[in-house]
């Protein structure tokens, strides 16, 4: 049986668009686990991939009349780079609910209560697993997801390898994402950071008049309970802030994709 392809450049730009969505998709929170087989992303890339074709073909067909049929691998190099770039700045919005919650399992005292994720080969605490899938749940439910699609669609039209001069300005957006990322978490984590702060602080000025109170075992108590209460107390309005802070900077991505 003879296989004959009638139209190469079609052909280049259908794997073209899948490079670039096979490199976002292994990158999003619903699709990194190792659990998750290799078959299923792939799958689901094609999929997508089928049904973005037929509106970003022409664009993909500029790269390729630009550097030409015969630079295949340059071509999927910057297709897949560009896809990882992109699928990396999605997952570092997700990023700033891990760091939240690392941060209160320091405060809190949970810092020695740590267990081995095999999908992301490090030791994770119980309130980042916790935040991080239940913002996903969040997230999923209701929609925001697909502003985030809608970004991954309009990079086809907006990334060109012909115009690569124009990213010389995306360090700026870059610094200012990762800053305000940074921000987010420790506003998230804030509560309890001040309430570690006054325990602390109650604390030591306990030492200082019953000297003979063993404050360290207290300490231990007191972080743990109030810590969790604090949490409990504030949980509503941790997500709530977090969804907010997390649509805040997906709309922000959106618009430098543009």
């Amino acid at each position: 049986m003879n296989i004959q392809v009638m139209d190469l450049e079609i052909l280049v730009a259908f794997w073209l668009a899948f490079s670039r969505c096979l490199a976002i998709i292994f990158q999003l929170p619903i699709f990194d686990g190792m659990s998750i087989p290799a078959i299923v992303k792939a799958m689901t890339t094609l999929m997508i991939t089928y049904a973005f074709f037929p509106h970003i073909q022409g664009e993909i067909l500029k790269d390729i009349a630009y550097l030409g049929v015969d630079n295949f691998w340059a071509l999927t190099a910057f297709y897949t780079v560009t896809g990882l770039i992109l699928g990396y700045l999605v997952k570092s919005l997700m990023s700033m609910f891990i760091s939240a919650g690392s941060i209160i399992t320091q405060q809190v005292g949970f810092a020695a209560v740590r267990y081995f994720d095999p999908s992301s080969g490090t030791q994770i605490g119980p309130f980042e697993t916790l935040i991080q899938w239940t913002m996903l749940i969040i997230v999923v439910t209701s929609g925001a997801l697909l502003p985030m699609f809608q970004g991954v669609f309009n990079s086809f039209f907006s990334i060109h390898i012909y115009d690569l001069g124009k990213m010389a300005y995306s360090t700026i957006f870059f610094t200012d994402l990762f800053k305000n990322i940074f921000l987010s978490a420790l506003m998230l984590a804030s509560p309890l950071i001040f309430a570690n702060l006054l325990i602390m602080s109650v604390l030591g000025i306990i030492a200082r008049t019953v000297p003979q109170m063993n404050i360290i075992m207290v300490s231990f108590v007191v972080n743990i309970g109030l810590g969790l209460l604090i949490f409990a107390v504030t949980s509503e309005e941790f997500f709530q802030v977090g969804f907010k802070a997390y649509t805040k900077h997906l709309g922000h991505w959106f618009q430098f994709i543009i």
